[in-house]
């Protein structure tokens, strides 16, 4: 069966929410049959190319969302808003007509070899990731307009390893290719550690601009 596929310049994690301001006319006749059937849909994000016209090319990994609220505009417009629910492999695209499809299977976690992450490195995943949220609020206030600082609440990532690598990378201020990564990573114990990794590596970029 034909997956209906969102194609975005931004990555989609299982458990994260996606606000939609949908307004190409095939993105609207897709939401329209989503809504109309089972709520599901692919995003997947593009490799090359743009969000609006068509002719992009995109990448094979990415997430089943489901459509959660939605309301149509009077020219039109639908917003949106869908949440994660799963990864997905793409195992061919088909034609955009009239809009991106896709033949996609569920890729759940691969069974992994290591032993599972220990509380200690969840708690450590969820301090970078405070550490990084504080840091890119302080350099967004050095730049921008002077106004109080809004206090950046500690992360919790979680106890449960397969969701605490999406939530750190989607919590953390990462770019579309770290968190693409993350989500390519077939065992939830290594998902965790490149999670660990491209976090730690965005700390590190942060507290060098913060201190420029």
């Amino acid at each position: 069966m034909a997956t209906p596929m969102f194609a975005l310049q931004s990555v989609l994690l299982p458990g994260s929410p996606l606000p939609l301001h949908v307004f190409e006319p095939r993105y609207v006749a897709m939401l329209d049959t989503v809504i109309s059937t089972d709520g599901e849909m692919g995003v997947v994000l593009i490799e090359r190319g743009r969000e609006v016209g068509g002719g992009d090319v995109r990448c094979d990994a990415a997430t089943m969302a489901r459509v959660v609220e939605a309301r149509e505009l009077a020219d039109g417009r639908l917003l949106v808003m869908a949440l994660g629910v799963r990864r997905i492999r793409v195992r061919r695209w088909l034609p955009d007509d009239p809009y991106p499809c896709a033949e996609t299977e569920d890729w759940p976690d691969e069974p992994e070899v290591e032993p599972p992450p220990t509380g200690e490195q969840m708690r450590q995943l969820g301090a970078l990731v405070s550490e990084a949220r504080s840091l890119a609020r302080r350099i967004e206030i050095a730049s921008g307009p002077q106004h109080p600082a809004a206090e950046v609440v500690p992360v919790d990532v979680g106890r449960d390893v397969s969701q605490a690598s999406y939530r750190a990378a989607a919590l953390a201020p990462l770019g579309p290719l770290d968190r693409y990564e993350v989500l390519c990573t077939p065992g939830a114990g290594e998902r965790l550690a490149v999670a660990h990794r491209v976090v730690a590596d965005a700390v590190e970029l942060l507290r060098a601009s913060a201190n420029w």
